[in-house]
């Protein structure tokens, strides 16, 4: 076999491989592939960023609600990450002006953050309701926790023997001697809390589909915004290059003109 069938090297010193069949004109040779020689990354197209969106929004409120269950944190922060990252980074990133992305970043974090919280607080009134316990006590110690936050709980006293939870999470507007309804899940599925009005978590459940629709329509209209500002530039740049190409070729003609044959 000679040194042209083992392959050769061309312009550029790319290293040449032979593959196919052998032919008369010889091997048919075609370079190595490297990460040199592939195609950079290229960002979403505005159709698919819009088309995800709803997608992406479904996910961070799908997340709000995992978040209060038993053994689903982990689930909720990924699925959160996923949706929070494509319309925080993502979307804004259509648009060619920092300024202008930087302002969409904020305005889609509020809505985004809004109904994942919501909808926790949507998730826990439910099942609390639905499956959970109301146990009457009083407040007879006020414990603060000092951290990066400052965090408050509460010891609470029943009547007679319950299996209700002694200590529960509550704010500085809680104070000893109050009387409080505790309501609390026995199979543990969420954290125990105080007892709400019968169907508060159906105003936290508006709410939260309230921001999510919030959420949606603030995505689609930085994709919209962005799609507008690159074809307004385009426009932009076609017509300086056509008023570029008609006074280049004014000059010759006005040349002619002064100089007859």
């Amino acid at each position: 076999m000679t040194g042209r069938d083992q392959g050769e090297r061309a312009v550029g010193n790319r290293r040449m491989v032979p593959v196919g069949r052998h032919r008369n004109g010889g091997p048919v040779l075609r370079p190595l592939r490297s990460l040199r020689t592939r195609r950079p990354w290229r960002p979403a197209s505005p159709k698919r960023v819009a088309l995800l969106i709803p997608l992406a929004a479904l996910t961070v409120l799908a997340s709000g609600v995992l978040w209060p269950l038993r053994w689903m944190p982990v689930p909720s922060l990924v699925l959160g990450m996923a949706g929070g990252t494509w319309l925080i980074v993502v979307v804004p990133k259509l648009l060619p002006d920092g300024v202008l992305s930087r302002l969409m970043v904020t305005l889609l974090v509020v809505p985004a953050v809004a109904a994942a919280v919501l909808a926790a607080n949507a998730s826990q009134g439910f099942v609390l309701e639905l499956r959970g316990e109301v146990r009457s006590g009083v407040v007879t110690r006020v414990i603060e926790h000092h951290g990066k936050t400052t965090s408050y709980e509460c010891v609470i006293r029943y009547r007679g023997a319950t299996d209700a939870p002694g200590r529960l999470n509550c704010s500085d507007s809680d104070h000893v001697g109050d009387a409080v309804q505790v309501a609390w899940d026995p199979g543990g599925l969420v954290e125990p809390d105080f007892a709400e009005a019968e169907g508060t978590y159906r105003f936290f459940a508006i709410l939260a589909m309230a921001s999510e629709i919030a959420l949606v329509l603030l995505g689609e209209f930085t994709v919209a915004l962005a799609v507008t500002r690159h074809a307004a530039r385009k426009v932009a740049a076609a017509r300086d290059s056509a008023t570029t190409d008609g006074s280049g070729m004014a000059h010759p003609q006005s040349t002619a003109s002064r100089n007859p044959l």
